[in-house]
């Protein structure tokens, strides 16, 4: 599984800064059948997010976030 983490601080509607992740693959080890999964950035650093993400994908890899706002795919 392939992944990108960023901050999301910038949308309106949220009342709190998010750590958004991003995968190429349903993330169902989170209990979740999206490609998204976000931890309040409130209650988690983003050290605790990544230590959250390799126990439940160990063979998960970490990639740069694209540039580009459109969905990606993933390579």
């Amino acid at each position: 599984m392939k992944y990108y983490l960023y901050l999301q601080e910038s949308n309106p509607r949220l009342r709190y800064a998010y750590w958004v992740m991003v995968a190429n693959e349903p993330l169902i080890k989170f209990h979740i059948w999206s490609l998204r999964k976000s931890f309040n950035f409130n209650l988690y650093t983003e050290i605790q997010v990544l230590e959250m993400i390799q126990e439940c994908y160990p063979e998960a890899i970490r990639i740069p976030r694209p540039k580009s706002r459109c969905r990606t795919t993933f390579s």
